[in-house]
């Protein structure tokens, strides 16, 4: 274990700013990509919030285990559109020249460590480095995925808005145009989202045009009719267009009795024979 009284400690953490604005420069200077003057002040800002995190935590706890070490934490690189590899590239690159740092203050300081019997601590703190920037890579990759993973969730849930629109074409009656496949979510989206708006509404005659849907095998089969069985319940008359002959195959396969439900070749039809 290294001392947080230790020489090195004192001189890589206590001018924290210097430290971070020497690992910044040094970054830039020899980044493939140059680091614009904004970029090296947001990072200079992001850097030094972070291990102005660990020095506070090893003062208080002698510990980063417990610590939330992600680089971007309030997510501005991700708004501004720098992808994961870039942000594990750049740590990584801070990582060496922080290394580079204690190295410059060992071969500066290396009398004074030696006086002072502190030659063991030399390594565990080089350790030390090393383990809190591959914790804030880890911890960064972990919450970079999970804020990615909550976009492609508010994406696919408005997707699936998309994907069963309710349109009204005259009163009390309107479409629901299915686009795409007929799955699982869609099912479950169209039964808690769409049909409550629909009796809302008010609508009493709802046609379903499946013309668009490009997929419709028996799982998908049972889960739509779950939707018109639903719909029936509620009092809404349901009418079913765009069948292709693969989806009627599908649904005789199924067992489905269709005689509570009106089936029309397309929407055109099904309007012109509405009473």
């Amino acid at each position: 274990m290294f001392s947080r009284t230790s020489v090195m400690y004192q001189n890589f953490f206590m001018d924290l700013e210097g430290t971070v604005q020497g690992i910044i420069e040094e970054t830039a200077k020899n980044e493939e990509e140059v680091l614009t003057d904004e970029e090296k002040e947001l990072h200079q800002r992001l850097l030094y919030r972070l291990l102005k995190k660990v020095k506070k935590e090893l003062m208080d706890q002698g510990s980063t285990e417990e610590l939330n070490l992600d680089y971007d934490s309030s997510n501005e690189l991700a708004q501004q559109g720098y992808e994961l590899d870039y942000i594990i590239k750049l740590l990584t690159r801070f990582r060496v020249f922080a290394l580079h740092k204690v190295e410059n203050e060992l071969k500066n300081s290396f009398d004074v460590i030696q006086e002072t019997n502190q030659d063991e601590q030399v390594f565990p703190f080089l350790y030390r480095i090393t383990e809190i920037f591959d914790q804030a890579i880890a911890q960064s990759t972990e919450y970079y995925n999970s804020r990615h993973q909550l976009r492609l969730l508010k994406l696919e849930e408005e997707l699936l808005d998309l994907s069963a629109p309710i349109v009204p074409v005259k009163e009390s009656v309107s479409i629901i145009p299915i686009i795409g496949v007929m799955s699982d979510d869609r099912a479950t989206h169209i039964l808690n989202n769409v049909v409550p708006i629909v009796a809302e509404n008010g609508v009493q005659t709802l046609i379903i045009d499946l013309s668009a849907i490009h997929m419709f095998d028996t799982y998908a089969a049972s889960r739509f009719f779950t939707v018109t069985d639903t719909l029936g319940l509620l009092g809404i008359r349901t009418i079913i267009t765009g069948v292709r002959p693969d989806m009627a195959q599908t649904t005789v396969q199924l067992g489905v009795k269709l005689t509570h439900l009106e089936v029309y070749r397309d929407v055109k039809t099904a309007l012109e024979n509405l009473q």
